[in-house]
């Protein structure tokens, strides 16, 4: 599906500027959008050339200049020609699939760990969809019919969340116990790597926190630490689980590794944080002693309305309910 008729039918609901269109497209599960910003602004430069979109810059004072996108009567009419138009073939590719496909070298131990990871990630897509943390950008409402059929826009992914986990649940009842020759080196893997991946897989401990309107994350426990990008999933599992879209981390429950940003740690948890549009506040007191290197690199690398570094919770505190105002 063209990006430009996406962008038609957002201007059909009400016109918008080229960066409040990049923000629906770029939130939305079923919206084309490769993630290159010029994407949006080329689709506009074409349709203004054909004549279906128009804008008009709007001057604010002490705030730079913005063009409002609407749509035109012939913008109107190619949509509608569009939407009646033959639909094209589904196009449902899954990397995972292909993982399995080759799974047979695996033992019986390496195989459910496998669909542990998959699975895992299909539960947070489903506990995402069914806890929104923000208000949809878009959902059309301007009559009954069209209020019912993005509701079920919606319901269509939470159903194939949910279809997912069951053929996940189906292909484990299918495969337990039919012999696996590779279990036969089992015995062979070293039994620190063993530990080590023990240690990789432990759930990290927290608590919930309740202040005024706000409910967060509380990560505090020493020796529980943020260890694996496996742990970033369990703090976004957390949340979804407690419907909320603020965390903090103490930097006592950072290992050694995030905190000389070693392995990607950082960059993952800000880029699974910024997904799922998560707020997220690392708390580093003075008696914590963290280097000033650690801090810049955090502040430096870090997205302002993702991450922020605070030297007490009470000033995380306040910067969360500041958000939700």
């Amino acid at each position: 599906m063209s990006i430009n008729y996406a962008i038609l039918g957002i201007l059909s609901y009400k016109s918008m500027t080229g960066y409040d269109l990049k923000k629906i497209i770029q939130d939305s599960a079923f919206m084309p959008w490769s993630g290159n910003n010029n994407q949006i602004y080329k689709a506009l430069t074409e349709l203004l050339n054909e004549g279906l979109v128009t804008n008009v810059v709007q001057h604010q004072e002490g705030s730079p200049t913005k063009k409002i996108y609407s749509i035109t009567n012939e913008g109107l009419k190619a949509l509608r020609e569009w939407v009646l138009s033959p639909i094209e073939d589904n196009d449902i590719k899954k990397p995972f699939l292909l993982q399995l496909a080759w799974s047979s070298q695996l033992t019986t131990r390496e195989l459910n760990m496998l669909l542990d990871g998959y699975e895992e990630q299909i539960k947070l897509q489903l506990l995402m969809e069914k806890n929104k943390k923000q208000e949809t950008v878009l959902a059309p409402r301007r009559t009954p019919l069209e209020g019912v059929v993005w509701d079920f826009i919606s319901d269509s992914f939470r159903r194939s969340y949910e279809v997912e986990l069951e053929w996940v649940r189906e292909l484990r009842d299918a495969i337990v116990g039919i012999p696996n020759a590779n279990d036969a080196n089992e015995n062979a893997v070293d039994a620190s790597e063993k530990l080590q991946e023990d240690k990789q897989n432990e759930i990290m401990r927290y608590t919930i926190k309740k202040h005024k309107q706000l409910c967060y994350v509380h990560y505090n426990d020493t020796g529980s630490k943020l260890e694996s990008k496996g742990n970033i999933l369990d703090i976004i599992t957390a949340l979804a689980e407690n419907n909320t879209q603020f965390v903090a981390l103490d930097y006592g429950a950072l290992s050694k590794s995030f905190v000389e940003l070693r392995e990607g740690l950082f960059e993952t948890m800000l880029q699974k944080f910024s997904m799922y549009h998560i707020k997220s506040a690392i708390i580093i007191e003075e008696a914590d002693g963290a280097s000033k290197e650690f801090i810049a690199s955090i502040a430096e690398g870090s997205n302002f309305d993702v991450l922020k570094i605070f030297r007490s919770i009470k000033e995380a505190e306040a910067w969360f309910l500041s958000l939700k105002k």
